[in-house]
């Protein structure tokens, strides 16, 4: 008699996934809360069973809310990069820290000055992806805690988003 082999099935060691979210978040100096959309890209790798590590890149634009009219055109981008490790809960969870370093855009409205100025940033973070399908992924929590390099002494806004991605490789 004569059988087929076949492959054992070898699960994906590595991933590649680009999203998008929507980001709200506390400001750090006099304004209330700044909100806005954002993309993202991660590269994971599992290095022993459910543990993985990566790097995650990332933009954010936000605008702020301000109760007068004088606070229209105050904004920040954020652009940002680093590791990050991943722990697989079951199939579909996967919980993660992280770690960015990048620069930051803070854009003064025309009554200070009309200027952009940018500012090195550091993040701590962390957040959870729920795999929908075996292509489309759920963030719905992903938190930051930067910290700007703003004179005199710093800025430390926090970040909360929410999002969706697309799993390339």
């Amino acid at each position: 008699l004569h059988s087929h082999a076949i492959a054992p099935v070898r699960p994906r060691l590595a991933t590649i996934t680009a999203g998008g979210y929507f980001s709200y978040g506390q400001t750090a100096h006099g304004q209330r809360h700044a909100y806005g959309p954002g993309a993202y890209a991660d590269f994971d790798y599992r290095v022993w069973r459910n543990v993985g590590v990566g790097i995650e890149g990332e933009a954010r634009f936000r605008d702020f809310l301000t109760d007068s009219s004088s606070g229209k055109g105050i904004s920040e981008q954020n652009y940002l990069g680093g590791p990050r490790i991943t722990y697989r809960v079951g199939r579909r969870w996967l919980p993660y820290v992280k770690f960015l370093v990048g620069g930051s855009r803070f854009h003064y409205p025309s009554f200070i000055s009309n200027q952009t100025y940018t500012y090195t940033t550091y993040v701590g973070g962390g957040g959870l992806d729920y795999h929908l399908t075996d292509h489309i992924t759920i963030r719905p929590a992903d938190f930051e805690y930067q910290h700007w390099d703003f004179p005199p002494t710093g800025l430390t806004p926090w970040v909360y988003s929410v999002g969706v991605s697309y799993r390339i490789f």
